[in-house]
């Protein structure tokens, strides 16, 4: 039997991808397709000097029609804790970040998953 020929190049690659990408914060947002909304997220939360110590806990839920231009959001300051939120009802594309005490935004944005409005 022969033996497999490996490709290094291709597994190093795939190999520094996958650690690039675990080392990075990220909010990864799923649905059901319907508006239930769910996510996970890698990292802990910052927080800021009027609070040292006690991380940001909401997060604002943004929609767009058409997944490109980004509106107001129309869910703010909902639980980063509860991880999820039922925004059924409504067709497109949700996103969400995390929001300080102020209700601004604070990057790492989510993916983008869409909703058939049902």
């Amino acid at each position: 039997m022969s033996q497999l020929k490996i490709n290094r190049r291709g597994w190093l690659a795939w190999f520094l991808q996958k650690r690039r990408r675990e080392r990075l914060p990220a909010i990864l947002l799923a649905s059901d397709g319907h508006g239930h909304l769910t996510w996970t997220y890698n990292f802990i939360p910052p927080s800021d000097n009027s609070q040292p110590g006690v991380p940001y806990d909401s997060i604002n839920i943004y929609f767009s029609s058409d997944g490109v231009t980004w509106g107001s959001s129309p869910f703010d300051g909902w639980d980063l804790a509860a991880g999820n939120r039922d925004c059924s009802g409504v067709a497109g594309y949700f996103r969400i970040c995390i929001c300080d005490w102020n209700g601004n935004d604070v990057p790492p944005y989510s993916n983008a998953v869409h909703s058939d409005g049902l």
